[in-house]
Parts: C-alpha cells; structure tokens; sequence
C-alpha cells in the first residue's frame, strides 16, 4: 500500500514538475534556433559568434530555466543578445497572445487602417511662412510615397520647413530616400545597404520625385532619443549633406536594416542582416544615435527651430528677391539690352522655380510699375511673363498695354492678337474681353 502511495505520489510529483520541465528544455531550444539564425544572418559575424559563445556559457549555467514565462524569457533573451552587440533592433518576441473572439465585422472596423497613427501625423504653416510637418514613421510602397508628395505639396510655400522626427520610429529605408530626395536637384548616392548573408550592396540614390522638389529652402529636423531607424537615416543624411539643421537630442542609435525570423512554439526573432554605409562618413549612426546641432531637451526644439526657421525664412526670401530688385531699379534711364533682359528673366525663373512668385504675382508687380509711368521696368517684367507662362493668353495681353503705352504699336497689336489667339484655343472665358482690348487699342490708335 505504502509502495502504491509513493507511486501515485511521484506522479502527482511529476505531472507537477513536467510543464516547467517541457519549457525549461525548450527554452534551450529555442537559444540554439537563435543561435543558427544569428551565424546565417547577422549583419556581423564575429559579433554573432561572441554572441553565440555567451549564449553557450549561459546555457551550461542553466541561465534560462528560471523564465517560465514566454513574456519573461523573451526579455531575458532579448538582454543577452544586445549584452555583446549593443544593437537595439535586435531582439526575441514572444508569442501573440490570443485574442477573445470577436464578431469578425466588429474586429474588422476596430482594425481599419483609418484608425492608426498617420505616417504624417500633422502640417501647418507657422507665422513667417514657416511650413511644419509631423512624420511619425516612414511607411513602404508608392501608396506612402503619395502621402508625402501631397503634404510637401500643401507646403510648396513655405519659406523654411520643420520636419519633426521627435516621435518617429523609422520604416522604410526607401521612403526614407525618396523624402531627402525633395530636396536635391542633383543626381548622387544618398546611402548603401550592405547585407552579409549574400554579400549584396544596395545603393539609394536621389530619385525624381512627383511633386516640386526644394533644392535650397531651409529645414530644421527635430529629433529626440525616440528618434530610431529610418528616422535617424532621414536625420543623418540630411546632416552630413549639410542640408539641414537637426535640433533636440541625441537619437536613439539603431542604423541596421531588420528581418523578423520565425522560432518555435510561436516565438520570433528580429535579427538586424545589413548595415548602412553613408558615402560621406564611411559609417553610420548605430549605438551612438545623430548627434544634433543644437543639442537641448525634444520639448524645447520646436520653439528653438520656429525661431531659427523665421530668420532663414526671411534670409530665403532675400536671397531671390533682392538681386531682382536691385536690377530693376538701375532699369530707368537706361537702354533695356538683351543682356538685362536675359539676366532679368533668368531671375524671375529662379524665383518662379522656388515658388516665391507666380505668373499673377508677376503680372501684379508689372502692373505697379506700369501705373507709376516706370515703362522700361513694366516692359521687361511683363515680357519675361510672356516667356515663363507662354500657354497664358492673360501675360500677352498685360505686354501689349505696356508697349501701347511705350508707343510701340505694331509690337502691342501683334501680342493683342497672340492673347485672342492663345484664348481661342482654350475657349477662354474671358476671350471676349481680350478681343475688345485690342478692338480699343485699334480705335485709339488709327
């Protein structure tokens, strides 16, 4: 009987015991599967051997016996990886966790993508024409690529722009290049991936983009230790080109490329496989995060760079407008030459690319200095809007009032007649008002 007791006792024992037995020897498992994936994929080998060998030494300690928790033994696995490499986008995840069962419609709608956080979570203009926008991750594919041509649209205007990185926890290193991209004319390498497991280089270089790109506004990237990843490339990149001005505080210092690798009883592994090479500095941010320019606590940086920003604004302006101003103003007494006349245009197409003038505003300063009896200046405006809007019947119609006034009839008639020519071809809805325009001249002047 007492032998019958002692049986019944070491099941009871056993059955006890075996749950923590079963996991405890799968923990290990689980470190080997870690292990293989490491040596494969790792972006360094030697450090995924060192790692190896740590995970080795704590597994003939018994190190992870003690989690019986998947939760606990992820974070513990999770510790151990980055002991020997420091590289925050490494790390193991446990299982997801089972969800109650739901009406799949309910589930559905409470899942709907036009719930989350969006990739550009804000824009607005501050005073003094400064743009602002607030990206919180670097979403994949064209779809993303359209959300960014369509905000940067919106501030086509801006005279500086601020692009917050304070919250933005990376994404895709080729939405990544497709943003810096705005803000070149040239064609360079921006970055490379580097990947070892087939010994690969991808290079990212400035592509064309859908919208207008903005090769020399000035912009401030505000960053914080939550800035990661892609966020960083963005941030980096732009620092190095000396393109913009990062402001707040140092990043979070996580430059590899990742990939999630499945392990076994529903567990993962995220295993960073490729590193980025910035051309410029033959390296990159990782375990040292960007540092900023102007290093001060993430909640101050936004009123630090709106106050820059209004400075580099007006600077902007200037740049564009004063030469043009300047060359006006020597115009009266003066014979307009065809070298004025190209050096004047060449000024407004640089400011008309800029997006500082359009051809109203054009049209609009003509007009000031036509009603103020200063002709020469009027004419060479209103003819340089002829050839940078050359599809508008309006810009034709403004130059021939000009040379009317100057006493230039033939000229005036013939760009009275260009305007109703232009205007009948696009059914204009003021055709009729350009044809009385010239019909008036033409009394006036028989």
């Amino acid at each position: 009987m007492r032998k019958k007791i002692n049986i019944i006792r070491s099941l009871i024992i056993t059955s006890i015991l075996s749950p923590f037995l079963t996991f405890a020897q799968s923990n290990n498992d689980l470190v080997k599967e870690i292990q293989e994936l490491m040596l494969t994929h790792y972006i360094f080998l030697e450090k995924a051997k060192e790692t190896n060998s740590h995970l080795d030494q704590l597994m003939k300690e018994n190190y992870f016996d003690a989690y019986t928790q998947p939760e606990e033994l992820a974070k513990a696995l999770t510790e151990q990886l980055r002991k020997i490499t420091n590289d925050k986008h490494l790390g193991a995840y446990p299982p997801r966790q089972q969800k109650e069962e739901v009406d799949p419609i309910v589930n559905f709608q409470k899942n709907l993508s036009r719930y989350y956080t969006p990739m550009i979570n804000g824009f607005k203009y501050f005073d003094n024409n400064v743009g602002y926008l607030d990206m919180r991750f670097f979403g994949g594919g064209e779809e993303n690529y359209s959300k960014i041509d369509q905000v940067l649209q919106q501030l086509t205007l801006a005279d500086a722009l601020i692009i917050d990185m304070r919250k933005n926890g990376g994404g895709s290193p080729h939405t990544v290049q497709y943003l810096c991209s705005y803000f070149f004319d040239q064609h360079f390498l921006l970055n490379s991936i580097y990947s070892r497991n087939d010994d690969h280089t991808e290079e990212l270089w400035t592509m064309d983009v859908q919208g207008k790109k903005r090769p020399k506004v000035p912009i401030y990237i505000l960053s914080s230790e939550r800035t990661f990843s892609g966020a960083e490339d963005f941030s980096y990149t732009m620092q190095n080109l000396k393109r913009a001005t990062i402001i707040g505080e140092v990043t979070g210092g996580g430059a590899h490329p990742t990939r999630s690798f499945p392990l076994a009883n529903g567990f993962e592994v995220r295993i960073p496989f490729a590193r980025t090479i910035n051309p410029i500095t033959k390296t990159n941010w990782e375990g040292v995060g960007v540092i900023p320019d102007i290093n001060i606590p993430a909640d101050k940086a936004l009123e630090k760079a709106k106050e820059l920003a209004t400075l580099a604004a007006n600077e902007y302006k200037n740049a564009f407008l004063k030469p043009l101003e300047n060359v006006l103003n020597s115009l009266e007494q003066k014979e307009i030459t065809k070298e004025t006349e190209d050096r004047i245009f060449k000024l407004f197409n640089d400011i008309v690319k800029a997006n500082m003038l359009n051809e109203n505003d054009i049209n609009i300063l003509g007009y000031n200095y036509l009603l103020n009896n200063k002709i020469n200046r009027a004419l060479v405006i209103f003819k340089a809007n002829t050839l940078l809007f050359p599809n508008s019947a309006n810009v034709y119609d403004s130059y021939a009032e000009a040379l009317g006034k100057n006493g230039q009839k033939e000229l005036a008639i013939a760009n009275y007649k260009k305007a109703i020519a232009v205007a009948t071809e696009q059914n204009h809805r003021f055709l009729e008002a350009f044809k009385q325009n010239l019909k008036s001249f033409q009394e006036r002047n028989n």
